[in-house]
């Protein structure tokens, strides 16, 4: 696989691009902030959907109580017990 360079001291204006389609950095530039803007707004989605799905789970102020009560917990023999109590 050769450059076609043979010798480097020649002037490089005459050599011309040295990688694959010149000119289309800014398409590409485009390209890639409306793909990563794109994927903050799914992102975005994506989370509030997220949330809204916990946050209804947790309206029952006795489920909310009990997860923060394992999440409290320091010890597993803690936690085992926090979850046993509240299957009751």
């Amino acid at each position: 696989m050769s450059t076609g360079i043979e010798t480097w001291s020649q002037s490089m204006l005459d050599i011309g691009a040295m990688y694959p389609f010149p000119g289309t950095e800014m398409i590409w530039v485009i390209i890639g902030f409306v793909t990563w803007i794109g994927w903050h707004v799914i992102q975005f989605k994506r989370e509030n959907k997220l949330y809204e799905e916990e946050e209804k789970s947790f309206e029952n102020k006795d489920k909310l109580m009990a997860a923060m009560k394992l999440s409290a917990a320091e010890t597993l023999d803690e936690e085992m017990k926090a979850h046993s109590n509240s299957l009751k």
